[in-house]
């Protein structure tokens, strides 16, 4: 049985970074070993609240709010 966790923002970051780079949930999913559900539910919270990811890791919004996963 695996554990559940929370994933913390770099690495929530990091699989919005790939779903953007043009990979499928389910291609990230296998890649990381998260599951394709919450790896939905961090893309839908991405696209809910527009907040973009500058090159520099730092993020730009007027709203900023933790990412907080179960998984």
């Amino acid at each position: 049985m695996s554990q559940r966790r929370h994933l913390t923002d770099p690495e929530a970051w990091r699989l919005v970074g790939r779903l953007e780079g043009g990979l499928t949930q389910a291609e990230v999913a296998e890649a990381t070993g998260v599951a394709q559900s919450a790896i939905s539910r961090i893309w839908n919270r991405f696209l809910e609240t527009g907040r973009k990811v500058e090159d520099q890791g730092k993020v730009e919004d007027v709203q900023q709010r933790p990412m907080k996963i179960d998984i």
